[in-house]
C-alpha cells in the first residue's frame, strides 16, 4: 500500500494561520494605541501639600496649622446660580486685599478653578465670582498670596446657595 501525500503548502498560505495570529495582532496594535494614549496625554497633578518620601506619600500640614496660629476662620456663601461667591473671615491677623481660593475637582485638573477673591472696603469681607458651573464633589482651598497659611474644605452639592464653614482643621 502506498501512501498518498497531498502537497498542501508553506505554512503561512494556511487558513489557520490568520485565526491563530489574529488575536496576538490585535492585542499588539490595541497595545500600541493606549500606549500612545498613556504617553501623549496628562492626568494632573494633585492640587495639595502632598509630597513622596521613599514609598510613602506625606501631607504637609504646616500652612493649615499656621491658619489656626493665626486664628482665622470664616464662612463663605456660594450662589451656583449667579455665579457669586461671598467670604466673611474672622481674625485678629491683618489680612491682604485679595485671597485665592482654589476649587480643586477630585480626578481631573481641567474642572478646577482658581478665583481671586477682592477685599469690600476696609471690611472682613471678600468678593469673587465662579468662572463656570460646580458639579460634582470639589475640595476648597483658601490662602493668601504669599501661600503663608491655607483653609481647606470638602464641598459636596447641591451648591444653590449654600454656606460653608472654613476653619482650620
Amino acid at each position: 500500500m502506498e501512501q498518498q501525500t497531498q502537497d498542501i503548502g508553506p505554512w503561512y498560505h494556511q487558513k489557520w494561520l490568520l485565526f491563530v495570529l489574529s488575536p496576538l495582532v490585535a492585542v499588539v496594535i490595541y497595545a500600541s494605541i493606549f500606549m500612545y494614549i498613556a504617553i501623549t496625554t496628562s492626568d494632573g497633578i494633585v492640587k495639595d501639600d502632598y509630597y513622596k518620601v521613599a514609598r510613602g506619600t506625606n501631607v504637609d500640614n504646616s500652612r493649615v496649622l499656621e491658619a489656626a496660629k493665626r486664628g482665622i476662620d470664616g464662612e463663605l456663601l456660594v450662589d451656583s446660580l449667579t455665579g457669586d461667591l461671598r467670604l466673611k473671615l474672622n481674625t485678629d491677623a491683618q489680612l491682604p486685599n485679595s485671597l485665592t481660593l482654589d476649587l480643586v475637582h477630585p480626578a481631573h485638573k481641567k474642572y478646577d478653578q482658581q478665583i481671586t477673591l477682592r477685599k469690600v472696603d476696609s471690611s472682613d469681607v471678600y468678593l469673587g465670582s465662579l468662572q463656570g458651573n460646580l458639579e460634582g464633589k470639589r475640595f476648597l482651598m483658601l490662602s493668601d498670596e504669599s501661600g503663608a497659611w491655607v483653609l481647606k474644605r470638602e464641598l459636596l452639592p447641591p451648591y444653590d446657595q449654600r454656606s460653608f464653614d472654613l476653619r482650620p482643621e
